[in-house]
């Protein structure tokens, strides 16, 4: 599985608005355990542009921050599940989605 998850390189957290986001850190899981991890620019101008990267990407999933309900739409409709409202550190974000700490997701 390959998860995308907007990142603030000045701190390692997950970056609070995902509209503006400029780095995505990419996770590869594999039975449940982060096998590798690399940083991405996207250069983007338009939240269309971040989904753009990330479904070039081919991730299976976001975690993200704050998330407006028209960039929602646009993932739903690019088939990309998401996780809103993660604020800290981001390899941390990944290992709780994976051993299954999340409670919440789309529907939410």
């Amino acid at each position: 599985m390959k998860l995308a998850v907007t990142y603030d390189n000045t701190n390692g957290r997950v970056f609070r608005e995902f509209e503006k986001t400029r780095v995505i850190k990419v996770y590869e899981v594999s039975d449940g355990e982060i096998v590798d991890s690399e940083l991405v620019g996207t250069m983007a101008k338009t939240v269309e542009d971040i989904i753009g990267v990330i479904t070039m990407l081919d991730a299976d999933g976001v975690l993200c921050g704050d998330l407006e309900r028209s960039s929602m739409e646009l993932l739903d409709n690019e088939g990309i599940l998401y996780y809103s409202g993660f604020y800290d550190d981001a390899d941390e974000a990944v290992r709780d989605l994976i051993n299954g700490y999340v409670l919440f997701g789309p529907d939410d």
